[in-house]
Order: C-alpha cells, then structure tokens, then sequence
C-alpha cells in the first residue's frame, strides 16, 4: 500500500476522533497481512479516559489476532486542519515494541496539498526502552 493511501486512511479515521481539547488525530496500520487497521484519538473531559490514535489502531489489529505491521501513518490537527504530528512518546515506545524499522508516515497540509514525511521508528526513539 502506498504511503498516500494509508495517510487517506487516517485522515478518515481522525474525522471519528472525540477530543475535548478539540485536537483530532488519526491512525492508520497496513499490517504484514495487508489488512488496514484504523483508530482515532478518544478522550473525555475529565481526561479519565484518554487513548491516543495509534494505540488505538494497534488494539484492533491484536484484537484481530494479527501480531505484525511494517508502517503506520499518523496524522492531526485542530478540527479539520492537518498539520505535522508525530506520535507521542508512550505510542513511540509501543511502536517500537513491533520492531526497530517500523516506519511512521507523518501526513499534513501545506498549500491544499498533502504531503508527509517519513521516519523509521529508531529515529524518533532512538534510545527504546528494552528489558
């Protein structure tokens, strides 16, 4: 699957995101089966109950019994704009977790175009936790 169309996905799925900060992001995992799994961030206004799009879309695919995925695109943004995002350091460290070359494919607009940038999993965590 291309990158474009994986952004596509998340971009989707950050449009279901609940947020009382009103910042929206989306996710979006092409496993190694090259099924799509999708999740968008979830919150409520007593930040009781907050779980970050990425984590999200993990959950589904463990909870469809696949183990395995080599890119997910992340994407955010107040209301409907998209800007650069990049995971969190919590989604960071359970990225990592899949493996060292995990790629993250940050989707954002500029110019009414969308465009990203792609990073593996090691540079934005280069130091990962390991037992």
């Amino acid at each position: 699957m291309t990158n474009e169309a994986l952004i596509e996905f998340a971009i989707r799925a950050k449009g279901r995101a609940i947020s009382p900060t009103g910042y929206h992001c989306g996710a979006a995992i092409v496993s190694d089966m090259g099924r799509v799994y999708t999740g968008c961030n979830l919150g409520t206004e007593d930040g009781i109950f907050n779980i970050c799009a990425e984590r999200v879309a993990i959950s589904k695919m463990l909870s469809e019994g696949e183990r395995t995925f080599t890119k997910i695109a992340v994407v955010g943004g107040m209301g409907d704009e998209l800007v650069f995002t990049t995971p969190c350091g919590v989604c960071r460290q359970l990225i990592s977790e899949f493996g060292t070359d995990i790629e993250i494919i940050c989707g954002y607009e500029e110019n009414d175009e969308i465009k990203y940038k792609a990073f593996k999993i090691d540079e934005l965590l280069p130091e990962k936790f390991e037992l």
